[in-house]
């Protein structure tokens, strides 16, 4: 290009930069690529403001860029011009550089200047557009839809901007078409786009042309022949999991890391499924040098470093092929953005630890000092520390970088011995850096667990005919506790079960909580025993804890069963007589056995031990009953001898027989089918007649008992009084009392009701009001001594307290509490409690369940209750089926005295879980067996032919009972009432139909889950006129029931429950009547008799006994009785001591002494 043609394209910039010892400055020109070599850039010497003249002496000289000269100056005419032709594509070989400058430094000497000189080279269109692949080969398959893209080969254009590559073109087809698509750097690509399906056999291959045209004037093009093959059909092309992938990567990820893993996918089989990985043509040249790709497995790993200044976005288009011999492929598109990273890590130190420290040190205590520091500035050196939250431990700052680690909770050495507490610093920059340090706090053991056994309730089986000293079970407890506050010693609480104490049944090891057994146990007499065990530790205080130990007596089969019938005596023969014409079938006699052993033991089962003829008589092997298997004929012996032996189920069986002699008789008598109507012989001990009998003599003893009692209490008549003693809240005009001590004042019930004395502050304190008029001496007498004749007094002044005059009241006067079957022992039902208004040990409640019997049980057995809170507890599991109610009360106590109580109702309500399983009971079988049955072909329509029948022990919505067929040979032949579960036919039979049918049915219940029982019919269908189901079940048992028997015992219990009623009710008329009011009988609580033995072992049993505790106080230590109220006047008491050591026994030593009471004053003489 001339060089007058250039001038108009020509900008000079020239800046200043700094001015030192030697001036630098920045002089700017903008050419065009490939000017001709000489052309003239621009006057550098004038530009510069330089002197030409001296330019040769101070020898001016370019910097050589890329060992190539591009430029020089003219010495003589200043001039900058072209030395060697300069291609901006070669100089600035990548394309998102928009602006390609070519930096020189000029340099003179004599003085020595450098001038910065910057060459913008600007792009001409010089390059015309070239394909990396002159030939571009694609198979397709002809089963390839319409609208499928293919990835062709970019054009590549070394000029940028608008003579880079603009769009393409593709020669005419009628198959495909292109679709031009831009880049992210703004690079054009073609995507190749089949128009409609291709057609192997009307065309192999398609030659197209694709031209690739710049932006430049005139614009420059390259070309690029395609060549499509169709391929015969392929059906799937693999696909991936994802059309895009978007990956976050860190720079200066290691080489080798993983980046991601493609998953492609193709339904074909064999090697049509088989796929290999590659780039496609679109991906640059530099992500590939960056990243490899496994064409195995889909695997992109990082190949190169990766500089997040460098490139901080990677896409890439990958290609999955399958292997078919027509290969199919698909594609994705990943993006890889790098993030940049945070290079230096913060630091952490400790300054101080304390460690060691007791497990209760307080809350808020200091236990180390640390501080922090990070080397970085900004966002980056501005850190934050941390530890997990789930250490009891916090950090709280106390200064800059410093902060203090204290102890946020209370800290428990059992749970956790030491704790390693890892501090964590942690920076803010992106991504954060992190330092951290690790502690380890130890801790020292206090006694604060108490012992704890694996149960709160233990339940240990005990086999009957145990011997004695036999292990039954090991109760250990825990204590997490160390050293001597580890170490647990057990021992019995003292409980007495039929006046016999618990310790002369059980004893245990204190050391190892061995259970022994001390004596032999008898199922059938004792079942179970319920007491507590204690486990004490040895700490100081020591703590313990109890566990409820049930033990249960397991059954041995160690009782033979015994036959009631037929009755005989001990070792004799039964004797029968039978009609030779008995029927086939016809009962002949039935042999019931019992057994005292548990239901499991005693099962009985029974069987011929001796049959005369095995052919003639048969045996239910369940309910013992002897029938005839045929007619008698006249080869059969007259006389039978069987012999049955009834075994029962335990392991080794027991067993009983019985020997039964049948004489066949020629008379028409009766058969035993038909003896049974007659009356008080056979029958009168079926199971109806027996429980009718034992109603009838069990009301008529209750009425026997009810009349004797009426009797008696009618025919007492009191005894006259000549002296009413004073009741217990009559008070005296006068009362003389001594207050020895402040504990004996506050132990004496009545004057604890009025006063309380302090008599270390030498006062009396009133607690209520006092009858008005009364006076009341009141002589102290020094701690030390007791009531002498030379002991001092002083007067005392008495002044107002509280008193306890608030009965302990609950929410509710009645609680009802629903409690699940199947309970677990030791369960929380409810808190019962109570609230007392009054204050100190006025308030202190205590609570206990009033004891009550049930069922032989007591109710301690099945219930506790805490007494502190009111927690109550089932002792036991219970069983809606068994149990279904409780009814009981629970009393709070306040600690004041006269101690003030009250009570509440609790009503526990056992509630059902569907726990058990339909029994089917009709029709009846052995356990598993099969039920067969014999009907007529000729049977109509609509016909019964079986009825099952099933019962459920749950409650009535669990044991609502529905039937369906589980299996039916024939679905059209028989119908099942889901309800009733009556079998019957939906049509008559056809010579089609099989003989036999066979029919499970399902009995489920109404539970959730559902519980199910099955049984299986099978049907036998006969040509002879049998009798049908239905006709069988048309016999009524209307004879059994109402027999003569039956209705006199039904009178008889009748007569005597309404003879009993009738008693009842006299008797409660009788005492309710109001005695006429007499004056000389004073509503006093103690009827004192003139004389009273009581014997004072101990001032324990001396408070324990109610009477004598309102009257008297034994200090047996001080060999001292003191009066706590006036005594009748006249009574005489004779009081034994006996020594503190000894029990109230004939052989104990004892000293009597005689109380007399005087006419006077309220005098006490010995």
């Amino acid at each position: 290009m001339e060089q007058k043609d250039l001038l108009w394209i020509r900008y000079v910039f020239v800046f200043a930069t700094a001015l030192f010892h030697t001036v630098f400055a920045v002089t700017h020109y903008t050419i065009p690529e490939e000017m001709d070599e000489g052309s003239v850039v621009a006057n550098l010497v004038s530009d510069l403001g330089l002197d030409l003249k001296s330019l040769g002496k101070r020898k001016m000289r370019l910097d050589v860029v890329a060992n190539k000269k591009y430029l020089e100056v003219n010495k003589d005419t200043g001039e900058l011009y072209i030395l060697e032709r300069i291609d901006r594509e070669s100089l600035c070989t990548s394309k998102s550089v928009t602006t390609c400058v070519l930096k020189v430094d000029a340099t003179l000497e004599n003085p020595i200047r450098m001038f910065n000189i910057e060459l913008e080279i600007t792009d001409i269109n010089d390059n015309a557009p070239r394909f990396r692949r002159d030939t571009m080969h694609l198979d397709i398959s002809e089963a390839t839809a319409a609208g499928e893209r293919f990835s062709l080969t970019n054009a590549v254009d070394p000029d940028t901007g608008s003579n880079s590559v603009k769009t393409y073109y593709l020669s005419e087809s009628d198959y495909f078409n292109i679709e031009i698509q831009t880049g992210r750097d703004g690079s054009k690509f073609a995507d190749l786009i089949l128009k409609k399906a291709l057609d192997r056999e009307e065309n192999t291959s398609h030659n197209l042309l694709l031209t690739a045209v710049d932006g430049g004037v005139p614009a420059r093009s390259g070309t690029a022949s395609i060549i499509v093959r169709v391929l015969d059909t392929n059906d799937n092309a693999p696909r991936f999991d994802k059309d895009s992938y978007t990956i976050n990567l860190t720079e200066n990820a290691p080489i080798g890391s993983l980046v991601v893993k493609l998953n492609a996918s193709d339904k074909d089989e064999s090697s049509n499924s088989e796929i290999i990985y590659s780039y496609s043509l679109y991906t640059s040249e530099k992500t590939q040098q960056t990243f490899s790709l496994n064409p195995e497995n889909g695997e992109i790993r990082v190949k190169e470093m990766i500089n997040y200044e460098d490139f901080r976005i990677y896409d890439m288009e990958i290609i999955a092929t399958d292997k078919g011999v027509n290969s199919l492929s698909g594609k994705c598109k990943v993006n890889i953005l790098i993030t940049d990273i945070n290079d230096n890590h913060p630091e952490i130190s400790i300054k101080s630890l304390s460690s060691p420290v007791k497990e209760d040190i307080p809350v808020n205590t200091v236990i180390a000092v640390v501080s922090v520091s990070d080397k970085d500035s900004g966002e980056n050196g501005q850190v934050d520390i941390n530890i997990s939250d789930d250490l009891p431990f916090a950090l709280k700052e106390s200064s800059d970088n410093y902060y203090e680690l204290i102890v946020s909770e209370p800290l428990d050495r059992e749970k956790m011995p030491e704790y390693e507490i890892t501090i964590t610093v942690t920076d803010r920059g992106n991504p954060p850096l992190s330092d951290n340090e690790t502690i380890t706090v130890e801790l020292l053991d206090v006694n604060d667990n108490v012992p704890k056994f694996p149960q709160t309730f233990y339940t240990i089986p005990v086999m009957e005919n145990n011997a004695p000293g036999a292990l039954l079970s090991s109760l250990t407890a825990i204590d997490p506790d160390l050293h001597e506050n580890q170490y647990l010693v057990y021992f019995i609480i003292e409980k007495e079960i039929v006046n016999t104490s618990i310790s002369m049944l059980f004893s245990i090891n204190p050391e190892n909580g061995n259970l022994y057994a001390l004596k032999t146990f008898d199922y059938e007499i004792e079942k179970e025993f319920l007491f507590h065990i204690e486990a004490r530790d040895s700490g100081v205080p020591p703590l313990s804890s109890n566990v409820t130990v049930h033990i249960i007596i397991m059954d041995q089969n160690d009782n033979t069963p015994v036959i009631v019938s037929p009755w005989r005596a001990h070792g004799s023969v039964v004797e029968e007589k039978i009609p030779r014409s008995t029927d086939k079938g016809t009962l002949i006699a039935k042999v019931i056995a019992i057994d005292s052993d548990s239901v499991h033991n005693s099962r009985i089962a029974y069987q011929f031990l001796q049959n005369t003829d095995a052919t003639l008589f048969s045996l239910d092997q369940y309910n013992g009953e002897i029938r005839t298997m045929r007619m008698f004929s006249y080869r059969d012996s007259r006389h039978q001898r069987l012999v049955v032996i009834a075994k029962d189920n335990g392991e080794p069986a027991l067993s009983a027989t019985v020997t039964i002699k049948l004489s066949t008789v020629e008379t028409a008598l009766k058969t035993y089918a038909d003896m049974t109507e007659v009356p008080l012989e056979y029958d009168i001990f079926s199971d109806l007649n027996l429980y009718l009998v034992i109603g009838l003599g069990s009301v008529s003893f209750l009425l026997l008992i009810t009349i004797l009692v009426t009797i008696v209490l009618k025919c007492q008549k009191p005894k006259p009084s000549k002296a009413a003693p004073p009741s217990r809240n009559s008070v005296i005009s006068e009362r003389n009392s001594t207050i020895a001590d402040s504990t004996l004042v506050s132990n004496d019930a009545y004057w604890y009701s009025l006063f309380l004395a302090e008599t270390r502050k030498g006062k009396l304190v009133v607690r209520q009001p006092v009858p008005k008029g009364s006076r009341y001496i009141v002589s102290s007498i020094p701690r030390s001594t007791g009531l002498t004749e030379t002991s001092d007094s002083a007067a005392s002044t008495l002044q107002l307290l509280d008193v306890n005059d608030n009965v302990p009241q609950f929410p509710q006067t009645f609680f009802t509490i629903p409690v699940m079957e199947n309970n677990a022992p030791g369960a929380l039902l409810s808190s019962l409690t109570a609230i007392d208004p009054d204050l100190h040990e006025n308030q202190y409640l205590v609570y206990f369940i009033i004891e009550k019997e049930i069922v032989n049980t007591s109710m301690s057995m099945l219930f506790s209750i805490n007494p502190e809170n009111g927690n109550l507890y089932a002792l036991k599991t219970f069983d809606y089926e068994i149990e279904k109610e409780f009814l009981f009360h629970i009393e709070a106590r306040d600690s004041g005295v006269p101690p003030l109580s009250s009570n509440v109702t609790v009503h526990i309500i056992i509630m059902d879980q569907n726990d058990n399983t339909p029994v089917i009971v009709s029709p009846w079988r052995a356990h598993g067996s099969v039920v067969e049955e014999k009907i007529p072909r000729s049977t109509d329509k609509g016909t019964l032919i079986a009825k099952v029948i099933a019962i459920d022990s749950d409650s009535v919505h669990n044991s609502r009972i529905t039937y369906q067929f589980l299996q039916n040979t024939d679905a059209t032949l028989f119908s099942l009432d889901q309800y009733n579960g009556e079998i019957r036919t939906m049509r008559m039979f056809s010579y089609r139909d099989s003989r036999h049918q066979r029919l499970v049915v399902i009995a489920k219940d109404n539970g959730d889950p559902a519980l199910s029982a099955t049984v299986t019919i099978k049907l036998s269908t006969v040509e002879t006129a049998l009798k049908t189901y239905a006709d069988m079940t048309e016999v009524p048992l209307e004879y059994d029931i109402f027999s003569d028997l039956n209705l006199y015992l039904v009178i008889g219990l009748g007569s005597v429950s309404f003879l009993l009623l009738i008693t009842i009710l006299v008797t409660i008329v009788l005492k309710c009547q109001k005695p006429k009011p007499s004056k000389a009988a004073p509503p006093s609580r103690n009827s004192v008799i003139s004389e009273r033995n009581s014997t004072i072992a101990d001032s324990t049993l001396v408070s324990n006994d109610a009477y004598w505790y309102s009257l008297f106080l034994a200090e047996t230590r001080k060999g001292k009785l003191v009066v706590r109220q006036p005594v009748p006047k006249g009574s005489r008491y004779i009081v034994s001591s006996i020594p503190r050591s000894t029990g109230l026994t004939e052989t104990s030593d004892s000293a009597a002494s005689t109380l007399q009471v005087g006419s006077g004053s309220n005098m006490l003489s010995r």
